[in-house]
């Protein structure tokens, strides 16, 4: 009975870290998978970015570290009900074959102390996971306009005010800008930094060079801020709205200032 107690304590205080987070928690959830069900020591759900986020965790507080077995298995649940990611705390440690299993996986193995102590990149995690998210939806919007009748399609297209790309007035440059803000945030979930950042300006004008960033804070800005000027250029394309108007009018000001002051400093 007492193990039993210490095992619900250490659950519940799992699923009070997350909330601190801001997640709505449960413990001991079932969740319905492909597969069968599961019953889940901890779910954890947030939306950002317009974007719904199930992170299930599984608690161990064993006096051993946890195996690769244990490590596997979990995945396939993590995979089985379609969760965004999957945490194992654990506070007797984790075995070699277990954390290379986890490399370069949606699994993630932690303990109190150290998830407290990672709390910036873990909400980074979250933030990358809705924009990831964000860049699939828009280039699916901007190649569903392919799709489109011939009429309808020269319409949406002469439309298009973003930067040109090759001499072409067509959203390449927003494709290309998207895809490679996508790698950059991928790149920096493995902790590559810095990463490269591709301005929509830089379409126009290759002579700037692209723009190293070096943190979380300011790949989290440029990205938020740029999926939002491609997603303002896509509904100018599809709407019916004046047409007198430039894609620079359509950036968020905070975005236009910093690079602008990017532009005037000094090469080191």
């Amino acid at each position: 009975m007492s193990q039993r107690k210490e095992w619900e304590e250490y659950q519940v205080k799992v699923s009070e870290i997350l909330t601190e987070f801001g997640f709505a928690t449960e413990v001991e959830e079932v969740i319905e998978g492909a597969r069968g069900k599961h019953e889940i020591d901890v779910t954890a759900r947030i939306r950002y970015a317009g974007i719904d986020q199930l992170w299930i965790v599984e608690c161990k507080k064993w006096k051993r570290p946890v195996p690769k077995e244990r490590v596997l298995a979990f995945a396939s649940i993590t995979d089985d009900v379609g969760a965004d990611r999957g945490l194992i705390f654990a506070e007797g440690g984790f075995q070699a074959g277990a954390i290379r299993t986890s490399r370069n996986s949606s699994i993630t193995l932690t303990n109190l102390t150290d998830f407290v102590s990672n709390s910036a990149t873990e909400l980074s995690s979250i933030k990358v996971g809705g924009l990831v998210r964000r860049i699939a939806e828009l280039e699916n919007k901007f190649h569903s306009i392919w799709n489109l009748n011939t009429t309808e399609r020269n319409r949406v297209n002469s439309r298009y005010i973003g930067p040109e790309a090759f001499g072409l007035k067509q959203p390449i440059a927003v494709r290309a800008c998207l895809s490679m803000l996508k790698d950059s945030l991928e790149a920096a979930s493995f902790d590559r930094w810095p990463v490269a950042y591709f301005p929509l300006h830089q379409a126009e004008d290759y002579s700037n060079g692209l723009i190293d960033v070096k943190n979380w804070d300011g790949l989290l800005f440029v990205a938020e801020n740029t999926l939002e000027t491609c997603d303002r250029i896509y509904d100018h394309m599809v709407g019916d709205g004046n047409s007198d108007i430039r894609w620079q009018d359509l950036q968020p000001p905070e975005l236009t200032d910093l690079l602008a002051a990017l532009r005037n400093m000094p090469s080191q």
